[in-house]
């Protein structure tokens, strides 16, 4: 059975992936940060920071010293803060950046040298199109998701000789934990401001990255995959 690594893997897009490939043959590591989740049979836990760089090598060597290599990494972990640009602080700077673009960073550092010497893998980060946009108000978030897509594309040319593929999913307005400080307002506004009138479901993200992963997506690398419902095109 193929093996996936998917961090932030308890609740969200990370939880709705997880199940979506356990329910087609693979096996599923799940890396989760604070509260420890309830998973189906072949969703395995483990709890990592991926901040922290030896934490994530560690993480990575013990989900491959329980189920083999890694075929599928997925970097989902993300968190975000609001406010007016002027007013976040270096702790903001560092635990958004360090979260999103260092967690991709070191998850990708930890699972590429055994990628380079199978000569195979799919590298898929989890993106945002405020990335590709920016956002009033998410500066510091924005800014961490623009970094994921420049560093998933210089991936995609580095390690495409060795037979990796590296892309990213890119979702819009998504019903997820995210969305909690939303008015009910704001929520509608939202959902009509998308030309598919409606938010975008967890697990319909998790399917664009169950295609990334697969022979049918052999021939694409380098790509930021938008999965926003016309929000942004």
């Amino acid at each position: 059975m193929p093996h996936v690594l998917i961090s932030g893997g308890s609740r969200g897009i990370g939880r709705a992936a997880a199940e979506l490939f356990a329910k087609n043959g693979w096996l599923v590591t799940c890396l989760y940060h604070t509260k420890t989740p309830i998973f189906d049979e072949n969703i395995t836990g483990i709890r990592c920071d991926v901040s922290n760089s030896i934490l994530v090598t560690h993480a990575v060597q013990e989900a491959e010293s329980k189920f083999g290599p890694i075929d599928c990494l997925i970097s989902n972990a993300g968190i975000s803060v609001k406010g007016l640009a002027q007013d976040f602080k270096e702790n903001d700077y560092r635990k958004v950046m360090d979260t999103n673009f260092g967690g991709l960073f070191n998850l990708a550092n930890a699972a590429i040298p055994g990628m380079v010497s199978r000569k195979k893998g799919v590298i898929i980060a989890v993106s945002s199109m405020w990335g590709q946009t920016g956002a009033s108000c998410e500066a510091l978030y924005s800014a961490s998701k623009g970094a994921v897509d420049a560093y998933v594309r210089s991936l995609a040319k580095e390690l495409g000789p060795s037979g990796i593929r590296v892309n990213a999913v890119s979702p819009g307005v998504i019903n997820t934990d995210m969305l909690k400080d939303y008015s009910d307002k704001d929520l509608q506004d939202l959902a009509e401001t998308t030309p598919l009138g409606r938010l975008g479901s967890p697990e319909e993200v998790a399917k664009a990255m169950l295609f990334l992963s697969s022979d049918g997506a052999s021939f694409i690398t380098g790509q930021v995959i938008g999965v926003n419902g016309g929000f942004l095109t």
